[in-house]
């Protein structure tokens, strides 16, 4: 009984995992891409440093302190931000070092 409930939990957290990654490209995708690169290896507006060379704190760091308005941006970049719960960071956070060459990656890779 006790294999059943250890393997119904594993299931359980297996799946809300793999939802989160693919919520967390979804929005890398429609959000981030354009301007950052598919697999975030792209220097936005020659500006920011290829998103996939960050670390997942620096990435956090950055993006909460865009979406709080202590830095910054301008366009559609800025409205993207602000919309962002710390669970999405998070998530996207995740994501993109997914996308780090040689990263054990979780998450599922962005469709063109």
């Amino acid at each position: 009984m006790k294999r059943l409930i250890v393997g119904v939990l594993v299931i359980c957290i297996s799946g809300t995992a793999l939802a989160d990654a693919s919520d967390a490209a979804k929005k890398y995708a429609q959000g981030c891409a354009d301007c950052h690169g598919r697999k975030a290896d792209r220097a936005a507006f020659g500006k920011a440093p290829p998103l996939v060379s960050l670390s997942r704190e620096q990435l956090v760091g950055a993006l909460t302190d865009r979406r709080d308005g202590k830095v910054a941006t301008s366009g559609a970049a800025q409205r993207a931000k602000t919309a962002l719960t710390d669970e999405d960071i998070q998530g996207l956070a995740g994501y993109i070092r997914s996308l780090a060459p040689g990263a054990d990656s979780a998450a599922p890779a962005v469709a063109n």
